[in-house]
């Protein structure tokens, strides 16, 4: 309790302090901000954030829904300015994606996981952001890499398909499965071949699968102090576990990076993995080579969000089947048609006949972006936007979620409609114009868009084809959500599944 009470105090100090600067210490240089609520409701909102199941996410679109979908949060020096507008995104993040294409100093735990911004991700715009993503994209992301890595894609979905029909055939399990679980565990399988360019040990896959599990359940994926480092004060418990976990990812990691380079130097023939090329890269001019804290962090970043994120949608999509049977039997009708009802299994040369597949895909990311609110963009230098003045230092935040929500683009939002996409060609890149961008948009666009649009619909292909799946008698599927690295359902799905006649 008394820990409890000194914390309360130094917190209203620190809001007492700011309330302060928001009255009597202002910007002599008059800028014209967009529209947003006073600092003090801001503390007052934030605090019962901190102390509630409440996100901020949930904060920033009754926001919107009161100042517009321009706004500005003031913390500070620094101005916060939220978008959930189409085209002032477009603006933005397109016609002047240079001036914002950077990412604020790191704070909290994001300064912790990626090594003080040595990630793609986390990277400001600069020689070494370009140095990272373009290894990624030409080593690993670009079309004859690509190609190079699909054994390990095969081996996923082998892992995939024998632990559902065992399932299935589970007469304790009644036929239910957690499908998070066994999807999960498929794409450790294919990220870890990409990153370490072999077929890892069962226990290393294992391993990998229940870290990511622990890490997930922790709280790392965005807490309010990375955004508002006035609440530092209550994380320090949080920071001590965050700590340990990242030297256990360590140790879980560097086994498998020296086991590599030690094939690499001894020229045995290893194939290619993410890590070769990490192992040795240089940067910044080519004047050092990457450390080993800094290659633990790339491969950790590359294995989370190309196995936790796209398992979270691939959940998504398969919920929105399972609730729409007529919307899973068309699927299942197209698959039919292109491949035959006995035909073979579907492989990735298929997926480019199959539009109702990719509006199924498109219409789950629409709903269910991996994100509500993207990782923030800092502001190179002054500009405009939307005819309001944003400053150097301010950061921006963009609202995915109600891009994707928003009645003038999407008639009856709430609704999972695939065909609404079949009509037009939606461009996820959003280069010509944005109508959704669950990857995000412009230069700091997720390179890995053409893998995720790779393995989401082919996961979701082979599931539908091989399998009915239906929802638990007497049960309704719970879209609750909450934040863990992305926005996941609280309660995982758990479905019946049985096996078509026809396979």
């Amino acid at each position: 309790m008394e820990e409890s009470a000194a914390t309360l105090i130094v917190y209203l100090l620190l809001a007492s302090g700011a309330l302060l600067w928001l009255v009597f210490i202002r910007n002599k240089e008059k800028i014209h901000l967009p529209p947003g609520p006073p600092g003090w409701l801001i503390i007052i909102s934030l605090l019962r954030i901190n102390f509630s199941n409440h996100s901020l996410q949930d904060y920033a679109y009754k926001l919107h829904q009161k100042y517009g979908s321009i706004l500005t949060i003031r913390m500070g020096s620094r101005p916060l300015i939220m978008v959930s507008s189409h085209e002032l995104a477009h603006e933005a993040l397109v016609q002047k994606g240079s001036i914002f294409a950077s990412r604020p100093p790191p704070q909290g735990l994001i300064k912790l996981f990626s090594t003080d911004q040595t990630s793609i991700n986390g990277a400001p715009y600069g020689a070494l952001w370009r140095d990272l993503r373009k290894n990624l994209m030409t080593q690993v992301l670009n079309t004859s890499p690509l190609k190079s890595f699909r054994e390990g894609r095969e081996w996923g979905m082998e892992v995939l398909m024998e632990s559902l029909i065992a399932a299935s055939k589970n007469k304790e399990l009644g036929g239910v499965v957690t499908v998070i679980d066994h999807v999960r565990d498929a794409l450790v399988c294919m990220v870890s071949y990409m990153c370490f360019g072999l077929r890892l040990e069962e226990k290393s896959i294992a391993d990998i699968a229940a870290f990511w599990t622990e890490l997930r359940h922790s709280g790392v994926g965005l807490p309010l102090n990375d955004l508002f480092p006035l609440l530092n004060v209550f994380y320090r418990k949080q920071g001590k576990r965050m700590r340990d976990l990242r030297g256990r990812q360590h140790e879980l990691l560097v086994p498998l990076i020296e086991r590599r380079r030690r094939a690499l130097t001894e020229g045995k023939e290893v194939g290619r993995g993410y890590v070769d090329s990490l192992l040795f890269l240089t940067v910044e001019g080519g004047r050092r080579r990457l450390s080993e804290e800094e290659v633990v962090t790339l491969c950790s970043e590359f294995l989370n969000a190309a196995a936790d994120t796209t398992s979270s949608v691939i959940q998504w999509a398969m919920a929105r089947l399972v609730m729409n049977e007529d919307c899973q039997g068309k699927l299942y009708r197209e698959i039919a048609d292109v491949m035959g009802k006995r035909g073979r299994a579907v492989e990735e040369e298929d997926l480019r006949k199959m539009v109702y597949l990719e509006a199924v895909v498109k219409e789950t990311l629409r709903l269910h972006p991996p994100e509500k609110i993207v990782l923030s963009h800092a502001v190179t230098r002054a500009c405009s936007l939307g005819g309001y003045d944003v400053p150097a230092h301010a950061w921006l935040n963009f609202h995915v979620w109600e891009m994707g929500m928003d009645p003038k683009v999407w008639p009856n939002p709430s609704e999972f409609i695939p065909e609404r996409h079949l009509n037009e060609e939606i461009d996820l890149t959003g280069s010509k114009q944005i109508k959704m961008m669950p990857f995000g948009v412009g230069r700091r666009i997720c390179p890995g868009l053409d893998l995720a649009m790779l393995h989401i619909p082919l996961i979701v292909a082979r599931l539908v084809q091989k399998f009915v799946w239906e929802c638990k008698p007497g049960e309704v599927v719970d879209l609750t959500e909450t934040h863990e690295f992305s926005i996941v359902m609280k309660n995982p799905l758990q479905a019946i599944i049985k096996e078509r006649d026809s396979q």
